[in-house]
């Protein structure tokens, strides 16, 4: 729904901006191509030749200098070259000046010089990319928080996705695409701070939701949503959203919830915990679900658990171990191996499985890493903890692949020492 809200706003910018200048052309970039303005409209999907969507979206980023006929080949043919490029490049250049003239009559779109090419200036353009950069600057320096709020949304209206996505792999694309990207990011995240001084959570809420749709694995932006559900009181959602963000990072990028992450979860708990004033009422939602087996806890509990057990351990003279058990390949394979991630993953959903169904309902288990599993068990001896590796160990083995083992299983173990 977000993201078809700022659609139509896309829609009804182009539409205000062809009624104020009906002599130009308005450009979108960001997300996808697409020209319009003049009475005329082309879209990418429209333009049958991929070379000529090249060729103009390169002319149309470059539109207020001249290209040589070297530095256009350059560009367009990089990989498979030709046996003539200034020929080809002028055939396609005949081809471009054939379609525009089509779509919006005979206008002297681009014009030729010696050994160049440049767009005629006295058409003007109205480019979505140049756009959201000339706004985020100038939100940049402005000093009236109000209107940095106001400078900034606006320029983020603009951005409707990557930098030309479908040739995100052409060098130059490359090139501006990481900047704009990084420009996007930074302006959100400016965005969402100010917001949430301002007490604005709503607003807040919902560029953030929108950021998300365009890097869903920006943690940052995650942690900001999450506070803007808890301004709202809206604690629920976000703890739903934070067991969400934690999946999404273990399975995506084998990482845990980075401090601030954790800061904010553990934020959200007291003032969850802080609703919540009926004793009977706490009584049931604390039994609720309370199934047997050991205990999968995110890391921030296991730390609050861990704490408790040492203080217990210490009052009463009982003996408490640590184990941390990381999930590595078997063979030779490297972090930079493409299945890498699947493989590890694969590992530690089968290592849960087995924590869940070999351990004491008493056993705590938190995810350290993506690749790690911490375990803390209360009132064990050393002799019996390496007893309940082995059963760990076995247990693992027997439900993987016995003849060709993806995944081995390291292991250390410490007794819990009250600091």
């Amino acid at each position: 729904m977000e993201k078809e809200i700022q659609d139509l706003e896309w829609e009804r910018h182009n539409m205000e901006m062809n009624d104020k200048k009906n002599t130009g052309l308005t450009v979108k970039t960001l997300g996808g191509f697409s020209i319009q303005g003049m009475g005329g409209h082309l879209k990418e999907d429209g333009i049958r030749s991929e070379m000529l969507i090249k060729l103009m979206a390169y002319i149309f980023c470059h539109h207020t200098q001249e290209m040589t006929v070297q530095e256009l080949t350059d560009v367009l043919w990089t990989e498979e070259g030709s046996d003539n490029p200034a020929g080809a490049l002028k055939n396609l250049m005949y081809r471009l000046r054939l379609l525009l003239k089509k779509t919006w009559g005979p206008h002297d779109f681009i014009l030729t010089g010696q050994g160049a090419y440049s767009w005629n200036k006295e058409i003007p353009l109205d480019i979505d990319a140049e756009d959201f950069d000339k706004g985020c600057k100038q939100a940049s320096r402005e000093q009236d928080t109000n209107q940095k709020i106001e400078d900034l949304k606006q320029a983020l209206s603009y951005y409707q996705g990557t930098f030309l996505p479908k040739f995100s792999s052409e060098y130059w694309i490359m090139a501006l695409s990481t900047y704009y990207q990084g420009t996007y990011l930074s302006a959100v995240k400016t965005l969402a701070d100010l917001l949430g001084k301002e007490q604005r959570y709503k607003e807040m809420a919902r560029w953030c939701t929108v950021a998300l749709q365009y890097e869903p694995l920006d943690e940052d932006i995650h942690t900001d949503l999450i506070k803007a559900l808890i301004g709202q009181n809206k604690l629920k959602m976000a703890m739903d959203h934070y067991k969400e963000t934690e999946a999404l990072l273990y399975e995506n990028l084998g990482v845990a919830p980075s401090d601030e992450l954790r800061r904010t979860y553990e934020a959200l708990l007291k003032e969850t915990n802080s609703q919540q004033m009926d004793l009977k009422a706490i009584e049931e939602e604390l039994t609720e679900n309370n199934e047997s087996g050991a205990f999968l806890c995110d890391f921030g509990v296991f730390k609050k658990t861990y704490n408790l057990e040492m203080r217990r351990a210490a009052r009463l003279g009982l003996s408490v171990f640590v184990v941390l058990i990381t999930v590595g390949p078997a063979g030779k394979m490297t972090v930079a191996s493409p299945n890498y991630l699947e493989v590890i993953n694969d590992g530690m959903d089968r290592l849960e499985r087995v924590l869940l169904g070999c351990l004491r309902s008493g056993d705590v288990i938190s995810r350290y890493s993506g690749a790690q599993f911490i375990i803390l068990l209360p009132t064990c001896q050393y002799e019996t903890t390496k007893m309940v590796i082995q059963r760990i160990e076995d247990n693992f083995y027997e439900t993987g692949d016995k003849q060709i083992p993806k995944v081995k299983l390291h292991y250390s173990l410490d007794e819990m020492d009250e600091k």
